[in-house]
């Protein structure tokens, strides 16, 4: 192959990289940007009080949550003591016989105290978006409080936001995380997917469903799906 066919494809290959720089670069000032503007705090004193706690499912270890997912409950747990939110909506993966996030939540806040009418479950939090997705369209939330890490709360307010929700965020780090750099370096490649789910190819949530609005009682949303019925 000759020098100048060299040069060509060298030429093309750079333009390429440079070209993914920039849109990364742009993707990143766009969610920063949308998350400037939003109500964060990681003190609940500081958050404006709201409809329901809105809390993205994480691993689970057995019938335990996680440490990340721990704290998320406690934060949001923390909100509803504090009477910032009157309901709490509980979204995770439920898709598989031997993995259940929703399970340990629920127990969770039920064995804090929280009124079973307050909490809700969404059994098809595959991801933030079809959280997000499914808080507007099934539950009708119009306003939340996200409750997670502030490495994952960008994306999640600019995808509530791209999806009609008004949401503030509660930024929940009360500990360093063992796979801190992993989660940044994740959440890069999740923010643009995201970027594409939203502008590019319209993403649907997995599963939709009929609406349950949040101002009715939740207990519906898991009683004899997760618990069993009254009685049994």
């Amino acid at each position: 192959m000759s020098v100048v066919k060299w040069n060509s494809i060298l030429f093309w290959v750079v333009i390429g990289f440079v070209s993914l720089l920039l849109f990364a670069g742009f993707v990143e000032l766009l969610f920063q940007f949308q998350y400037s503007s939003a109500n964060v705090s990681n003190d609940w004193r500081t958050l404006k009080s709201s409809s329901v706690a809105i809390i993205p499912g994480a691993a689970v270890h057995g019938k335990s949550p996680s440490t990340i997912l721990q704290d998320r409950l406690q934060c949001g747990l923390s909100l509803y003591k504090q009477k910032k939110v009157k309901k709490i909506l509980l979204s995770g993966d439920n898709g598989k016989a031997d993995y259940n996030e929703l399970r340990p939540m629920l127990e969770y806040m039920l064995r804090a105290g929280v009124k079973e009418k307050d909490i809700f479950v969404d059994h098809a939090g595959f991801r933030t978006l079809d959280t997000l997705i499914r808080s507007r369209a099934v539950f009708m939330v119009k306003e939340g409080i996200f409750v997670s890490q502030s490495v994952f709360l960008p994306r999640a307010i600019y995808l509530g936001k791209a999806v009609g929700l008004d949401l503030q965020a509660f930024e929940c780090d009360p500990r360093k995380y063992q796979k801190a750099s992993y989660y940044k370096f994740r959440e890069i490649l999740a923010r643009h997917l995201a970027w594409w789910d939203i502008h590019v190819w319209e993403t649907p949530p997995k599963y939709l469903g009929n609406p349950f609005p949040i101002e009715k009682s939740g207990e519906p949303t898991w009683r004899g799906s997760i618990v069993p019925e009254k009685g049994q």
